[in-house]
């Protein structure tokens, strides 16, 4: 999934507004600002370090906030159930539900019993 808009990103330097998309690859969180020209920079941030991830009410629009080590983001410009598909993608660190039940389903037959691995044997 890819979430476009209107990012206020602060961090220690100050404050700027940057418009661009946001997706997941891999274990990365990616942002591809995109400037005039059909030029972008790209900047990746690990999933894994993401905290604080919240949607926040404020002035009659939902933002989508979340911090990775001393950078803030604010994401706006979006409808509300992408952005809360979105916040569910970071929380999950990246994989969606049907990864999660396919993860766990995993776990399961990896992990059984004695009982269970004894009578499979024979």
């Amino acid at each position: 999934m890819k979430l476009d808009g209107i990012c206020k990103i602060n961090s220690v330097l100050g404050m700027e507004y940057q418009f661009g998309e946001f997706y997941i690859d891999r274990d990365y969180l990616v942002f591809d600002q995109n400037f005039s020209l059909g030029m972008k920079k790209r900047q990746t941030f690990p999933v894994a370090k993401l905290g604080n991830i919240a949607l926040v009410r404020e002035n009659e629009e939902i933002l989508l906030t979340f911090k990775c080590d001393n950078i803030e983001f604010e994401i706006n410009g979006n409808s509300h159930d992408d952005l809360r598909e979105f916040r569910d993608l970071l929380q999950n660190k990246g994989m969606n539900n049907a990864d999660l039940k396919k993860a766990e389903n995993q776990k399961k037959v990896r992990y059984t019993t004695h009982h269970y691995h004894n009578f499979a044997k024979s």
